[in-house]
């Protein structure tokens, strides 16, 4: 299918991990392809929306070029254009309400009304008792409110093996008591993943609950620890044997959730021998079923999933300024919004990749200032190398001011996550969502929170001021200053301010 772009319009969808370079216009020249490896390593969606109006929507998974004021959309069937919605706004309702209606549930409220908090970058792997509750005690030892405490990979005896790693953390139950006693909910990193060694593997294959390929032969996949099997959840007698051992670990040790990673198509062949058969693609959403059954819950993966009640994490990112890093945070998280994936959570502070990882000596402070700021005002803030530990005092400070102003929205964090539950409208939108039609399309680097605050962060090194387009209305800003919008402003940011601005008329 062709589109030929109106002039003045913008479009937007498909791939949250591809979001820093859109909106496509006419001008644009941009491929990306939803059946393709990384390509759907973050929430996606066969969806795409207009600023005019326009959405088209298809069944299954499909690629896009634009070029030459086109957008060419290849796909093996079931692709529809919509037009008359309005603008970008009123197209997003109309596919939503039509193709992924919100569920009514959202995650645990906990998840918005404080700072989440991951082993990861702080831990690795190394992941015993001493490391998880020294890592917690500093949480609250420096000054920071309790809140979800992820528990990364490196726990576990091994991939697809449920239960603690004997040596490192000898009294599961012990553990997760204290964490509870600290005011923690305890979450833990799964995977659909499994050795290819072992009992557990002997086991799983005999039942038939590994992806095969032939009759009896399981697929071994490369993936980012190694060479391993993967469960079969289109097998609902898989889910009900994963869904038990992580049961099973929260009626034992107190376990409230779980992180869970991987589940991406590129795990996966559309010539697999399952149970039931189904394209690469659509294994992420058997994925995403199994885990919206937790209240407490989080993924990164995630396909034609919008509209329920999973916290949606944004792919990790590079600790940089611009290379897969702060640069893409607005960009990705607007749209997570606008494929229905209302509960977004924009990757761990200054960076989820641990082979950049700060704790290796090359954290650039002003970076993570910088970052913590941008994230302070969206609807998630998920803390990981101990800022206390890596920062200068006067730094820690600035980090502080900024994880207590995501403190202090918390409840209304909460209310607009209520309100995605009931009518879609995401929390974190574009400025051309809420202002259609203000030649606001190509404002990249500024976000609004629900209706009424807009929140224009600092994403250049070196930068002390900065230019901020306002909408048309009455703006009252952090400092205080009433501004009339329909203009541009230029703005002194000093490293300890953050620009933010309430709509008041």
């Amino acid at each position: 299918m062709d589109i030929r772009i109106f002039d003045n319009e913008a479009w937007w969808g498909g791939n949250v991990n591809v979001g820093h370079l859109f909106p496509i216009t006419k001008d644009t020249c941009l491929s990306f392809d939803l059946n393709r490896g990384l390509e759907g390593s973050d929430q996606f969606a066969p969806l795409l929306l207009s600023s005019e109006g326009r959405f088209l929507w298809s069944e299954k998974a499909f690629s896009v070029r634009a070029e030459n004021g086109i957008l060419h959309v290849e796909t093996d069937g079931g692709a529809e254009l919509t037009d008359g919605c309005g603008d970008l706004r009123g197209a997003y309702l109309t596919a939503m309400k039509r193709h992924f209606p919100f569920s009514g549930k959202m995650p645990d409220e906990l998840f918005f009304t404080a700072p989440q908090y991951n082993t990861w970058i702080e831990l690795g792997t190394d992941q015993t008792t001493e490391n998880i509750l020294r890592y917690a005690e500093g949480i609250l030892a420096g000054g920071l409110k309790p809140g979800v405490l992820m528990i990364d990979g490196g726990w576990q005896e091994d991939f697809g093996v449920f239960e603690f790693h004997a040596r490192k953390v000898p009294d599961p139950k012990a553990l997760i008591d204290r964490l509870h006693e600290l005011g923690f909910k305890v979450m833990l990193w799964v995977s659909p993943i499994v050795s290819s060694a072992g009992d557990r593997f002997k086991m799983l294959r005999s039942k038939g609950y590994l992806v095969r390929v032939n009759s009896w032969r399981a697929a071994v996949r490369d993936w980012w620890s190694g060479h391993s099997a993967v469960l079969d959840l289109t097998n609902p007698d898989a889910c009900a044997w994963m869904h038990g051992e992580m049961r099973r670990l929260m009626e034992l040790y107190g376990v409230d959730g779980y992180k869970f990673d991987a589940g991406d198509a590129y795990f996966y062949r559309d010539d697999d021998v399952i149970f039931r058969p189904m394209p690469a693609r659509d294994h992420t959403t058997c994925f995403n079923e199994v885990g919206a059954a937790y209240r407490f819950n989080e993924f990164r993966a995630a396909y034609k999933f919008g509209g329920r009640e999973i916290v949606a994490r944004l792919h990790d990112k590079n600790h940089s300024w611009d290379h897969f890093g702060l640069n893409t945070l607005i960009g990705h998280t607007v749209m997570q919004g606008l494929l229905g994936y209302a509960y977004g959570c924009p990757d761990m502070v200054g960076g989820g990749q641990i082979k950049g990882a700060a704790g290796l000596g090359t954290l650039d402070e002003e970076l993570y200032l910088r970052w913590v700021q941008a994230n302070s005002l969206m609807g998630m803030m998920q803390l990981s190398i101990a800022p206390w530990r890596v920062l200068s005092a006067e730094n820690f400070e600035i980090a502080k001011k900024y994880i207590q102003l995501h403190e202090d929205y918390g409840q209304h964090f909460a209310a607009l996550a209520h309100h995605a539950a009931e009518t879609g409208e995401p929390p974190v939108r574009c400025l051309e969502y809420q202002f259609p039609h203000e030649g606001l399309a190509q404002v990249t680097d500024e976000y609004m929170l629900g209706d009424d605050l807009l929140v224009a962060p600092v994403l250049e090194k070196g930068a002390r001021e900065r230019r901020v387009h306002l909408p048309h209305g009455t703006w009252l800003s952090d400092e205080g200053e009433t501004y009339e919008g329909g203009q541009v402003i230029t703005e002194s940011v000093p490293l300890d301010r953050l620009c933010y601005y309430k709509k008041v008329k």
